[in-house]
């Protein structure tokens, strides 16, 4: 996957995440939230290391956009989605 379809893709989980990580429970169930958001993090890790990693670096990247505890979500997307190999 090359880098600008992956800037694409990385911007749409981000929002994607933000917007189960912080809706209230009268937009979104909290359990479908969770539930949605680790089929996502159980799809990206079947991604390559280099889709990871790219992904990683967009998600450290777009974080700068945003401020407060959205920031540090956003920021934190690879460690909690489980694309760094430790």
């Amino acid at each position: 996957m090359n880098q600008e379809i992956n800037k694409h893709v990385a911007q749409a989980l981000v929002e994607m995440a933000l917007f189960l990580e912080f809706s209230g429970d009268m937009i979104i169930d909290p359990d479908a939230a969770v539930q949605a958001l680790e089929q996502l993090s159980s799809t990206l890790q079947m991604a390559n290391v280099e889709t990871k990693a790219s992904l990683c670096l967009h998600f450290e990247n777009i974080a700068l956009e945003y401020q407060g505890d959205k920031a540090e979500f956003v920021r934190g997307m690879g460690e909690e989605l489980g694309l760094i190999d430790e």
